[in-house]
């Protein structure tokens, strides 16, 4: 008998030692992709703001032992046997986030090729040899629609070689899924952004149905205006000199950019002058990345943005967007590492766009600029037409990813009918030669249209909690640092609840264009 009680002692010994070495090296995995995390923050930073060189691989070589299969192995069993759900989620994060990180080590050198090779590559146009990434601003500059369909169909030899690489990759994920314990790469994406993939066709199908009526009027009208043509003559390479809104950049300077989205978070109580943790890099150097962009490097105590100013609808929108991000990580309050960094983007990119859709909103642009009532209908019904034509377009894109993850060998095809279905335009032979090119790794299509969808159903809650001016009330400022603090802890469908709906849909997306049809007094509206 007592050799069976020193038995049990023993035996209970090895457990608790096995669980304590585990949790031992689960919590050095964290610690180091800690390190590695931030030193990509930090080196993205020096790169983006100064120019300095980058060399992001030469960090994943550093810390190479983190992203193998048995730690991937090592989390997972520490996750199916956690009792705690808070911990049992977080654990859940932090493989996911191994998992996608083991696959893009391995797929790194099929990267480098192809951003090399689209780095240096040059395209024949006309007998004049072009910068391959320069073709798609001059197509956006041309006037002619020749001319734009001409530099359009020049990059379709160089897009097939593309494709080679970006097949290899395809089938890379496919193969890697299946070798991590998934029965396809989309039950892999399900995991990963925590979404039914088949449930969620169903809500962005309802999008692009619900929408297609005004959608239609307001292409053909701002074809007519913007470009002289007809729907009938209307192609891909067109979408972005259609889009372009210069008449409107005036009311945007450069000189007022950061003024203004200081006086703009200031009506909601929150003074960015007394957020020390919270920086605006402005500054014009020459090598600096002009685009806007936020990096969360230490959360929530070193979160920095980064702009080199020039004015005009799409820089404030830009710089906007990416204030949405830095004041979610600025004011998150969670201690737990993986809410803080890890999980899927769905909700960060709904308080972006809620920030960005400040420039949607009459009393905003009332407040904010010297439009006249008259430029501010065009401009309005200008920003409806744009972001209607951009989720439109995202919504084929993830029905189209569907198929093309579910190895349908008819991709191509049905990638140049989906699009052209969505956005309204005339199919040519050259929309094909992009059906791999014009796909974001890992379902993040998933992620943008949640949050559009997510973003809507925030703001009616803020206008029926505070008001049609609710941007301008602290208390306003107070409820979103309440969803603020939580970082990254919840998806998209959990947060939905949170803020009084059932689930994430787009009826408050459908309803909220419809208003601001309304409000510009648009005929015919849907």
């Amino acid at each position: 008998m007592k050799s069976c009680k020193i038995i049990c002692l023993i035996l209970v010994s090895l457990v608790f030692f096995s669980c304590s070495m585990k949790n031992k090296q689960i919590e050095l995995i964290r610690q180091d992709a800690d390190k590695l995390i931030k030193a990509q923050s930090e080196m993205g930073y020096k790169s983006w703001t100064e120019g300095a060189f980058s060399n992001q691989d030469s960090l994943y070589k550093a810390y190479e032992h983190l992203f193998t299969k048995e730690n991937i192995q090592l989390v997972r069993q520490a996750e199916e046997s956690e009792k705690d759900p808070l911990e049992k989620k977080a654990l859940s994060f932090l493989r996911l986030y191994l998992m996608g990180e083991y696959i893009a080590k391995q797929t790194a050198a099929l990267y480098d090729q192809l951003e090399n090779r689209q780095a240096q590559a040059k395209v024949k146009v006309g007998g004049k040899e072009i910068p391959f990434r320069q073709i798609a601003v001059l197509i956006s500059n041309e006037k002619n629609q020749s001319q734009r369909r001409q530099l359009y169909s020049a990059q379709d030899n160089f897009l097939d070689s593309l494709n080679v690489i970006y097949k290899q990759i395809e089938d890379f994920y496919l193969t890697q899924a299946k070798e991590l314990g998934y029965n396809s790469y989309n039950e892999f994406a399900e995991d990963l952004k925590s979404i039914d993939l088949e449930s969620f066709k169903p809500v962005v199908q309802d999008f692009l149905d619900k929408t297609k009526g005004i959608y239609e009027k307001l292409l053909a009208e701002f074809l007519q205006k913007n470009l002289k043509l007809s729907p009938g003559n209307f192609y891909r390479f067109d979408v972005a000199a259609l889009l372009r809104q210069g008449e409107f950049d005036k009311y945007f300077p450069k000189e007022k950019l950061i003024a203004t989205v200081k006086a703009t978070y200031l009506g909601l109580g929150i003074d960015m002058d007394k957020q020390p943790n919270l920086k605006i890099d402005a500054e014009e150097r020459e090598k600096k990345n002009p685009r806007a962009v936020c990096f969360a490097v230490d959360v929530p105590k070193d979160v920095r943005l980064s702009i080199k100013p020039i004015g005009g609808v799409q820089d404030y929108a830009a710089l906007f967007h990416e204030m949405g991000h830095g004041q979610h990580f600025a004011n998150a309050s969670e201690k737990t590492w993986e809410f803080k960094y890890l999980g899927n983007n769905t909700v960060t990119e709904n308080y972006a766009f809620l920030s960005e859709y400040f420039l949607s909103d009459p009393d905003w642009i009332v407040k904010h600029t010297t439009m006249q009532e008259n430029e501010m209908k065009g401009f309005l019904k200008a920003q409806v037409f744009g972001r209607l034509l951009l989720v439109r377009r995202y919504c084929a894109k993830f029905l189209y990813e569907l198929e093309l993850h579910s190895q349908n060998p008819n991709a191509a095809k049905i990638y140049a009918d989906y699009l052209s279905s969505a956005m309204g335009f005339k199919k040519t032979p050259s929309d094909e030669k992009r059906y791999l090119y014009d796909v974001d790794a890992n379902y993040y299509v998933v992620d943008y249209l949640r949050a559009w969808f997510l973003e809507a159903q925030l703001k009616s809650k803020l206008k029926e909690k505070f008001g049609e001016n609710w941007f301008e009330k602290k208390e306003s400022g107070d409820y979103l640092k309440s969803l603020w603090a939580h970082g990254n802890k919840f998806t998209g469908e959990e947060l939905a609840p949170q803020i009084g709906y059932p689930a994430i849909s787009s009826e408050a997306l459908i309803n909220e264009l419809n208003q601001l049809l309304g409000s510009v007094q648009l005929a015919g509206k849907d």
